[in-house]
């Protein structure tokens, strides 16, 4: 009887079986139901009821979670109903206040700034404006460098603000439609061809010069040349000989004083008369290759056999 109380007592400790009820006859050896059995109440009876309310327990924090974390993505990139922080969507595209940084590219159709106010385009290496279509090689770029600027395409045209062509560049020419073309360098101006221009003029106050270094200098007109200086001289200089030439008229010079400096004299055989040696006054003579000498007035304009520099 005591073992057995013993035993009795020992199953109801363990809480598994009611206090007036007597302990079955065959106790199983199975750890799965004293497993089961062993458990709290609230957790044997109504299991399924306990794990709805944990899953939507689970499903009200996430919830929330999900309000907080939404509204601090708002808060922090400024969301409004008309854009995004500095972006506002307005009704022509998109308004952007303050710097923009674009990583890659930006693909847009009109560019502009506000009203008074500047637009400054900063890259670290080089900024490229590409026009463009698909499938089709590359219409027009251009590219700004550190020191350089490039641009490529068909045709190059700068106008003014009416809407006037000012400066228009291709491969086959190039046109100034400006008034005035002025090059204010030391320089002045290399044409390595050909230039054609209705007038060449210098600024006032400056002189106009004409020059080739190494080669000859061609002026050609269709009808005619004229040299004009309204305040001072003309001055042609060459290394060489200046041929003045004309095919079918005449080489007019109208001037109220003709000079030709440094002209040879020819030696004269005569004693000449002293009182017009005094006045300085000379003959103006042609050899047969046109090369100008002087002559005595008083003596016939001819020149001694052994003389040979004087009409060469």
């Amino acid at each position: 009887m005591k073992v057995e109380d013993t035993a009795t007592e020992g199953i109801r400790g363990w809480g598994c079986t009611p206090t007036g009820d007597h302990p079955p006859a065959v106790v199983t050896n199975s750890s799965t139901t004293e497993h089961s059995s062993c458990l709290p109440i609230w957790i044997t009876r109504g299991w399924k009821r306990n794990l709805l309310y944990g899953i939507i327990v689970f499903l009200m924090v996430l919830v929330f979670l999900n309000i907080a974390l939404t509204l601090w993505i708002i808060s922090t990139l400024r969301l409004t109903a008309r854009g995004i922080g500095p972006i506002t969507i307005v009704k022509d595209g998109v308004h952007l206040a303050g710097q923009v940084w674009v990583v890659d590219k930006l693909v847009a159709s009109t560019i502009s700034s506000q009203a008074a106010q500047p637009m400054t385009l900063h890259s670290h290496r080089n900024f490229s404006v590409l026009v463009s279509e698909p499938g089709q090689v590359n219409l027009a770029k251009l590219v700004i460098k550190r020191d350089t600027i490039e641009c490529s395409g068909q045709v190059f045209e700068i106008r003014d603000a009416k809407g006037g062509e000012v400066f228009y560049a291709s491969r086959e020419e190039v046109r100034v439609s400006a008034d005035t073309l002025n090059l204010d360098g030391a320089g002045g101006l290399t044409v390595k061809s050909a230039l054609q221009t209705p007038v060449v003029r210098a600024p006032p106050g400056s002189d106009l010069q004409l020059e080739s270094l190494t080669r000859r200098l061609d002026l050609r007109a269709p009808q005619s040349i004229f040299f004009e200086s309204r305040a001072g001289g003309i001055s042609i200089t060459s290394h060489s000989n200046i041929t003045l030439k004309s095919d079918v008229g005449a080489i007019k010079i109208h001037a109220s004083n003709i000079i030709i400096n440094n002209l040879k004299e020819a030696a004269v055989t005569d004693v000449p008369n002293k009182k017009s040696w005094g006045k300085k006054v000379y003959q103006l003579c042609a050899c047969a290759s046109g090369k100008l000498f002087l002559a005595a007035p008083d003596s016939i304009c001819a020149m001694q056999d052994h003389d040979t520099e004087l009409c060469r």
